[in-house]
């Protein structure tokens, strides 16, 4: 249990969970910590902070037992908030040119999580189920140096329109000229509760920026556009903050929000629209080959033509919508089971784990999140950057039972499995190297390691206990499948490092993650707990 869980203040928990964040992004990124190092060490301005570590974990952060700055007078005791302080005045003096900016990303996200946990400590536990899960990141990204910064809204837009406040609006419909209203795919605005033909669904806070513009402004004076104002009933913000659901539309709308939230600001690009249409068509036909994995597809968008612009930013991809019930029923985003507890409170895996044996869990969620990914990637050449927030596990007694997968920005087809169709859509069909790093960060570093991570902070689970279950499983795996998804299982099981989104380079860097050639960030290795575990083993069979 990390420290920052045993106050209930909001502040103290901030600061804890700030400086977490930022330690692991420093460790991983920069400072190349030894993943079993029992202190780790970070230069600040005239000497060294110092964190003490219970035990060594290679899935994240280790439980923190004190920390102490060094400096000339001495080693003393310091608090999370000074802690934070110091290494984002280190950023500022190593980097001039981007180390300010991103420590007031840092300062500002600490800010928000302060509020947001402030908020949330007053208020009853949430069920286990959809809409408590895409409700439940308060504190973001678990390897991001900014995990809650927004950037471009104002604090009383945030509390209406965030999953953090539990926000919930109404879309803005506007009456389009039909030359200037495209759409694609198979759904369409008119399919959405209180929407008719002609008529365009913007997100409030888009709207409110965008009649701002010149070219705008000139639409709704000539009558081209008409603001018919909000339309139909609440729609609650998901994790992402930009995808809206609403339990009685039979699909959810994923909008262009002028908003930085962590890396970038999050716009819908024209092969976004394509590329969710196409594999919403090409997943149709692999449904139930590959076990209990479900796609939670894109499969139709509209957007308002302007002369001269790929994208207008009146974009909105219209995704399907399984979860139908008032709270979208028993299933939950893995971010949402990964994420710490607020204050003294349990975490949802350990709310969910209540009277469950947790190796039995475990090898349950193995069974549908990891093993039909591999197998998928085996028979078609399709990788999904299957990240925590791209997860979504369907649960029946408290099991997983089903793994739904969803975002169309998560496609990478290998090039040589590709249709001509699929190839001539941008960024999305890649070579194959690329196809296996994102899937090996996003499957295995960033999902099963958080949840692995989570089981043992959480004391439900030994790491050690689960990284050997995860390697018995790889291997099977290796064994089982004929091509590139057993060939990538036993490099899992024999590689040193493992690749890895480098969040703190990409904020060093200065520019916006969306805008990088092919949207790829700057890329790290982290240390593979799985060769030692493998090794274990073999020593265990052969005593």
């Amino acid at each position: 249990m990390s420290l920052h869980h045993r106050s209930e203040s909001a502040a103290e928990i901030a600061d804890w969970a700030s400086l977490s964040a930022l330690m692991i992004c420093l460790a991983r990124e920069l400072a190349a910590v030894p993943p079993k190092a029992p202190i780790w060490r970070f230069p600040v301005a005239g000497g060294w902070l110092e964190a003490s570590m219970t035990r060594p974990l290679a899935s994240g952060l280790p439980p923190i037992a004190a920390l102490s700055h060094q400096d000339d007078r001495g080693v003393h005791p310091i608090s999370p908030g000074p802690a934070l302080a110091l290494l984002t005045d280190q950023l500022c003096t190593d980097h001039p040119m981007t180390g300010p900016e991103l420590a007031r990303r840092i300062r500002a996200s600490r800010a928000r999580i302060t509020r947001i946990v402030a908020a949330r400590l007053h208020e009853p536990a949430d069920p286990l189920d959809f809409l408590a899960g895409e409700q439940a990141l308060i504190f973001g990204h678990w390897m991001h140096p900014a995990p809650k910064y927004l950037g471009g809204i104002s604090e009383a837009e945030e509390r209406r329109l965030t999953p953090d406040w539990r926000g919930g609006t109404q879309l803005t419909a506007l009456k389009v000229q039909s030359d200037l209203l495209e759409t694609g795919g198979t759904a369409a605005p008119a399919d959405l509760p209180a929407f008719g033909p002609g008529l365009l669904p913007v997100h409030p806070l888009s709207w409110d920026r965008l009649q701002r513009r010149p070219e705008v402004q000139a639409l709704l004076a000539s009558g081209a556009i008409r603001d018919l104002g909000p339309r139909g009933p609440i729609w609650h913000a998901t994790s992402s903050v930009r995808t809206l659901w609403c339990p009685e539309s039979p699909f959810m709308v994923k909008v262009s929000l002028p908003v930085v939230i962590t890396n970038s600001e999050r716009l819908n690009k024209r092969h976004e629209l394509l590329a969710g249409v196409a594999m919403a068509q090409h997943l149709a036909s692999l449904s139930g080959r590959f076990g209990a994995l479900g796609f939670v597809t894109d499969p139709g968008w509209a957007t308002l033509r302007l002369p001269g612009q790929a994208e207008s930013g009146f974009e909105v991809i219209l995704r399907d919508n399984p979860y139908r019930s008032p709270r979208g029923g028993a299933v939950v985003q893995l971010a949402a089971l990964a994420a710490p507890g607020v204050g003294t409170r349990p975490t949802l895996l350990a709310r969910l784990l209540t009277g469950q044996e947790a190796r039995r869990w475990f090898d349950a969620y193995l069974d549908v999140a990891l093993a039909p990914l591999l197998r998928l990637y085996d028979a078609t050449g399709i990788a999904f950057e299957a990240h925590q927030q791209n997860v979504l596990l369907a649960l029946k007694d408290g099991l997983p039972v089903r793994a739904d997968l969803r975002d169309n920005q998560g496609f990478y087809v290998v090039e040589d499995r590709a249709s001509p169709a699929l190839r001539a859509i941008p960024q999305l069909t890649y070579p194959r190297a690329e196809a296996e790093a994102a899937l090996a960060y996003t499957l295995l570093v960033n999902q099963v390691f958080g949840l692995i991570h989570r089981l043992d902070r959480d004391g439900l689970l030994p790491e050690a206990c689960a990284m050997s279950a995860l390697a018995e499983r790889l291997a099977a795996l290796a064994a089982e499948l004929p091509g590139a998804g057993g060939q990538l299982a036993a490099a899992w099981l024999r590689d040193r490092v493992l690749p890895a989104k480098g969040n703190l380079l990409t904020q060093l860097g200065g520019v916006d993650e969306l805008l990088l050639p092919g949207e790829t960030p700057p890329a790290i290795q982290v240390h593979n707990p799985l060769p030692e575990r493998m090794r274990a083993r073999r020593l265990s069979d052969v005593a």
